[in-house]
């Protein structure tokens, strides 16, 4: 019976290795060794197969700075094992909740990218060929759920990979086995281990999923549903390295010209396969030009494909992907850029002054003045040459009078057309306006998207209005219904005072 579980268990690591590549002949490996369950019980089934495979194994543990003494108390507990068997054992203090605070990161992730930088720092110290993990058959289901109620693809779904090909692979051994055979195991061989106090803590949604979600599926639905969700990771992981070929392929077929932070692809290839080849080729060629695919979500992706197949208007041709990544569309080809993102202009303030008519308007949150003058159409035409008679050039809002070319700066209105007072203030929901020369009235902001005006522009832009009419959108276009015609009698001019 002492034996049963044990060789059990190493027949299962071995199959499990050979099948997915883990294990080579005189392979160097780091142990992630936290001191729990899992990472011991990895530790030892290893040092079953270190004579076959002719393993070089060394430890490596982070004291995350969470647990005051029960973490001391671990990373000593490692410390002691890598002494009593002989191995090379690496330990390091990390503050995590500071590294938390700098990056936004949740705890958990601040405490995972901690470790996997520290593992990869000792594999490249030690020249380590493999870094192996204690990920169980328990935290392949706990991460299908997981990723399954915050929403998740083919990708997330297919939850942890047996092995990670990175500069130095990361694998996973006991992904195939069970937390319960683990502790049978550690239990048959009395093999000592860390409890983690804060895995019995509901204050992170996978606690909650191990604590209290999965026994309730297991009592009231299914008492297997560990193993259904293990398999269905598993169906997904093997449908998604079938997905990956063909989406390389297609890559591959689609690449117009690659360079270091920027992919060029044929548009029309790129939109004859399904919609998932799409979806996924997309997320490829994302992740080859500089960022990860799972950081670009559903909505963003399926945006950019309705885009890509003239679904709607970009501003100034580009969609953002997130973080610094760009599509651009060029013809029948379309470009994946990675660039710097533009720095984070400070909006100004919330502003609405009444407007001195004559007379000038001060606006401090823009550092702005505005000289309002009433001037008679007789004395206007005048001083500019000109009689009043309308054309074509002045419904397009580049000529006032025959023969008179105003500075396009400026707003010259019909006075006594206006409704009065009028505001001078930032844009607002439901703002509506008449551009000079257009059809009728559209909302402002798709006067500004049709004029291609960057949205960080836009607040800065001050609008004189009346209700949510806009009369004047500073320094480029009037209201069509208060233009001057050969009815006006007095103008307003408006202009900036330098």
């Amino acid at each position: 019976m002492k034996k049963r579980v044990k060789y059990h268990l190493v027949q299962c690591v071995r199959k499990f290795s050979e099948e997915h590549s883990l294990l080579g002949k005189k392979d160097r490996v780091i142990i992630g060794l936290s001191g729990g369950p899992d990472s011991v019980a990895l530790l030892y089934l290893l040092l079953e197969l270190r004579e076959e495979y002719h393993l070089t194994l060394i430890l490596a543990h982070l004291e995350h700075g969470i647990r005051g003494e029960e973490s001391r108390q671990q990373a000593q507990f490692v410390q002691h094992l890598g002494e009593e068997l002989g191995l090379p054992c690496f330990i390091r203090y990390m503050d995590v909740p500071q590294l938390r605070r700098i990056k936004g990161l949740s705890l958990e992730e601040a405490a995972r990218e901690a470790r996997y930088q520290f593992f990869r720092e000792v594999a490249k110290e030690t020249e380590a060929t493999k870094i192996a993990l204690g990920h169980t058959a328990d935290d392949q289901a706990e991460t299908l759920l997981m990723r399954l109620l915050r929403g998740a693809g083919p990708e997330g779904l297919a939850a942890i990979r047996p092995r990670r090909d990175e500069e130095i692979p990361l694998i996973r051994p006991l992904l195939n086995i069970f937390r319960r055979q683990i502790l049978d195991f550690l239990a048959e061989q009395k093999i000592p281990f860390c409890l983690d106090s804060t895995n019995q803590e509901p204050n992170c949604l996978r606690n909650r999923i191990r604590l209290h979600l999965i026994p309730l599926l297991s009592k009231e639905y299914n008492p297997k549903i560990m193993m259904i969700l293990h398999q269905t990771a598993s169906i997904l992981g093997e449908e998604r390295e079938w997905l990956s070929s063909l989406v390389k392929e297609h890559l591959r077929q689609c690449l117009e010209q690659a360079e270091e932070q920027k992919m060029r692809l044929a548009l029309g290839h790129f939109l004859a396969a399904p919609v998932a080849l799409q979806r996924e080729t997309l997320r490829q060629a994302v992740q080859q030009v500089g960022s990860a695919p799972y950081r670009i979500g559903f909505t963003k992706v399926s945006a950019a494909l309705k885009w890509l197949r003239g679904g709607r208007r970009a501003e100034g041709g580009l969609v953002h992907l997130g973080q610094d990544i760009y599509l651009r569309k060029l013809g029948q080809s379309f470009e994946i850029e990675r660039r710097p993102a533009p720095p984070k202009i400070r909006p100004p303030e919330d502003f609405c002054y009444q407007m001195n008519i004559p007379g000038k308007t001060i606006i401090p949150e823009l550092g702005l003045s505005i000289l309002a003058e009433i001037v008679p159409v007789s004395s206007l035409a005048a001083a500019e040459g000109a009689s009043v008679e309308t054309s074509a050039e002045a419904s397009a809002g580049r000529v006032l009078r025959c023969g008179f070319r105003f500075e396009p700066e400026k707003a010259y209105l019909d006075f006594d057309t206006l409704p009065l007072p009028l505001f001078i203030r930032k844009r607002r929901p439901g703002d509506r306006f008449h551009p000079l020369g257009g059809p009728g009235h559209k909302r402002l902001k798709r006067f500004f998207i049709d004029a291609k005006i960057p949205q960080p522009e836009r607040e800065k832009i001050p609008l004189v209005a009346f209700g949510q009419e806009v009369v004047w959108v500073f320094e480029r276009r009037i209201a069509d219904p208060f233009k001057v015609t050969e009815k006006t009698e007095r103008v307003l001019r408006l202009g900036r005072i330098f």
